[in-house]
C-alpha cells in the first residue's frame, strides 16, 4: 500500500541504523527460539505422560516462566477470537468509507482477523477524539480538561464489520483507549500506576499498531512530554516505537506563525517529537499523521474531512496503522519487557568505580603526596627555627605534638 503524502513529513531521517536492527533482529530469533523450544518441551512432555503416567505428573512441576508466557499469550489470543464484538454501522455512514473499506479488504486478503490499534498519550491531546473519528460514532467520552484522575487505565471498543460483503464481512477492528499518562494529582509528574496498569491490560494482546497521540500546535516539547517517552520506553521496552504511528492532532492551523507554512511547521514539530524518542543507536521510523477531529474541520466536494494542504487525513490514518500491521509481526507485551534504563546499565558501576579509582591513582594521589610532602617540609623547617630560637635564649626545645595529637588537634579546630 503506497503511503499518503501526509504520512511520511520527513524523508530520509526515517532510516534505521544497522547496529540496533541487528540487535533488534536477533531479539525477534531468541524470542522464536523460546517458543520452538517451549513446544518441544510441551510435546515431550506428553509422550513422556504417555509412556510413564506417574512420571509424567512429577515432571509438570518444573515448567519454566518462558512456557507459561508463551501459554498466556496461546490463551489470550483465543480469548481474542471469543470476544463478541458491536456491529460497525457507523462505518457506512463514514464519508471515506470506500477507501477504509478497500484498506480494510486488504489486511483481510493478507490472512488477517483483526486490526489491534493501542492508543496513548497525555491526557487532552486527543485520543479518545481520534478513536471516535477512527469509528464514526462518538464511542469515548470527550473532555477537554481531565479535572481528576481516569477510573479506568483502559477502554477497549471492539467492531466487526457487516454489510454484507463475503470478502470483508466478519474482520474485526479492535481499538483500545488509554487514560492520561500524566499524573493529575502530582502535577506535571508521570502517571507511572497508570502506565503499570495499562501493560497488565494489554499483556499478550497483539499490537498491530500504537497511536502515540500528541497536538499539532504546540511550539516545543516540554520536559514532562520527554519524560513520557522515556517512561512508555521503561514500562513497554524500546520495541514498541517500532510499531508506533505519531498522531499529530488539532491539524487545521488557522494561522501559521510568521514566517512558515502548514508544511515546514508541521515538519519542524514531528522532527522534534522524533528526536525526543530517537536515541544515538535507536532510530524508529515513527511515521506521522496529522489529524482534525473536531466539527470544523473543512470538507471537500464529497463532505471527506481535510487538512489546510488539500489531503484527507481519514483514509492516511487508516492506511499508515495498515501499513505498520503488514510491515512486521505485531507488539505483544510481556512480563520482563518492563525494563528501568537504570537497571540496564547497572553493569557499568564496577567500571566506572575502577575508572574513578585508576584515576586517583594515577593524577591525583601524587599531587596529593607532593602536597603533603612539601607541608611536611615546611612544618620541619618552622620547628628547627623555632628550636633554634629558644637556644639562642637559653631555654629548652619546643614540645613539637605527635602526629596523632596533631590530627586530635587539627579536627579540634576544624570544629570550631
Amino acid at each position: 500500500m503506497a503511503p499518503r503524502p501526509e504520512d511520511e513529513l520527513v524523508g530520509d531521517e526515517d532510516e534505521y541504523e544497522e547496529e540496533y536492527e541487528e540487535e533488534y533482529e536477533d531479539e525477534l530469533e531468541e524470542m522464536e527460539e523460546h517458543e520452538l523450544a517451549a513446544e518441544a518441551a510441551a510435546s515431550q512432555a506428553a509422550a513422556a505422560a504417555a509412556a510413564d503416567p506417574q512420571g509424567a505428573e512429577n515432571s509438570t512441576d518444573g515448567e519454566d516462566e518462558d512456557e507459561e508466557g508463551s501459554t498466556e499469550e496461546e490463551e489470550e489470543e483465543e480469548s481474542d477470537d471469543m470476544e463478541v464484538a458491536q456491529d460497525w454501522g457507523s462505518l457506512r455512514l463514514i464519508p471515506e468509507a470506500d477507501q477504509l473499506l478497500d484498506i480494510l479488504l486488504q489486511l483481510k486478503q493478507d490472512g488477517r482477523k483483526q486490526l489491534t490499534l493501542l492508543l496513548l498519550g497525555k491526557s487532552g491531546s486527543g485520543k479518545s477524539s481520534t478513536l471516535n473519528s477512527l469509528l464514526g460514532e462518538k464511542a469515548a467520552a470527550v473532555s477537554a480538561f481531565k479535572l481528576q484522575p481516569d477510573t479506568e487505565s483502559s477502554s477497549t471498543y471492539l467492531r466487526q464489520v457487516s454489510l454484507g460483503d463475503p470478502e470483508l464481512d466478519g474482520f474485526r477492528v479492535k481499538i483500545i483507549d488509554t487514560c492520561g499518562l500524566e499524573d493529575p494529582e502530582a502535577g506535571d509528574t508521570v502517571n507511572y500506576t497508570a502506565l503499570q496498569r495499562i501493560s497488565e491490560d494489554i499483556k499478550g494482546v497483539p499490537i498491530d499498531a500504537v497511536l502515540y497521540v500528541d497536538r499539532l500546535d504546540l511550539y516545543r516539547v516540554e520536559p514532562l512530554d520527554k519524560r513520557i517517552m522515556q517512561s512508555i520506553s521503561e514500562a513497554f521496552g524500546r520495541r514498541i516505537w517500532q510499531k508506533t504511528l505519531l498522531v499529530l492532532s488539532h491539524g487545521n492551523l488557522p494561522l501559521p506563525p510568521p514566517g512558515t507554512t502548514f508544511e515546514t511547521f508541521s515538519e519542524r514539530r514531528v522532527a522534534l517529537l522524533r528526536r525526543a524518542v530517537r536515541g544515538a543507536f535507536f532510530k524508529p521510523a515513527l511515521p506521522a499523521v496529522i489529524v482534525e477531529n473536531s466539527e470544523a474541520c473543512k470538507v471537500d466536494g464529497e463532505r471527506c474531512r481535510i487538512l489546510p494542504d488539500g489531503s484527507r487525513w481519514l483514509p492516511g490514518l487508516w492506511g499508515a496503522a495498515a501499513d505498520m500491521a503488514l510491515g512486521s509481526r505485531p507488539y505483544s507485551w510481556r512480563r520482563g519487557m518492563a525494563r528501568k534504563a537504570s537497571s540496564s546499565l547497572k553493569w557499568l558501576i564496577p567500571v566506572v568505580a575502577y575508572g574513578q579509582y585508576m584515576a586517583w591513582r594515577a593524577l591525583l594521589q601524587p599531587r596529593l603526596q607532593r602536597e603533603e610532602d612539601v607541608q611536611a617540609a615546611a612544618d620541619a623547617a618552622a620547628w628547627a627555627a623555632k628550636a633554634t630560637e629558644r637556644r639562642r635564649l637559653g631555654i629548652g626545645p619546643p614540645l613539637q605534638p605527635t602526629p596523632d595529637n596533631a590530627w586530635r588537634l587539627e579536627q579540634m579546630y576544624d570544629d570550631d
